[in-house]
């Protein structure tokens, strides 16, 4: 991911947030935005409402989740959960 093209820091205009993109995903780790990632070569990004995907390259896998309500708010403690029991059980 060093080499993608296309990488830019700015601040998110919708969520105000100041984020890092790479061809339309969040390039991670971002300790202020979600410090409940590990380290390594990771993107993601999240919706209203609380949707996250990941996208983990050195673990070799994928973490979606939407959810079927929608609420105010970027990724909160649900998703957190969620995504630090997946990261145990690979870790494992």
């Amino acid at each position: 991911m060093s080499a993608c093209y296309g990488k830019a820091h700015t601040v998110d205009l919708v969520m105000g947030i100041p984020i890092k993109f790479g061809i339309g995903y969040g390039l991670l780790p971002m300790p202020h935005v979600l410090p409940f990632l590990p380290e390594g070569r990771l993107c993601a990004w999240g919706g209203w409402g609380g949707s996250l995907v990941i996208a983990d390259v050195d673990r070799r896998m994928t973490v979606a989740y939407v959810m079927n309500k929608m609420a105010p708010g970027t990724p909160g403690p649900i998703v957190e959960a969620l995504v630090e029991r997946v990261y145990d059980i690979v870790n494992r």
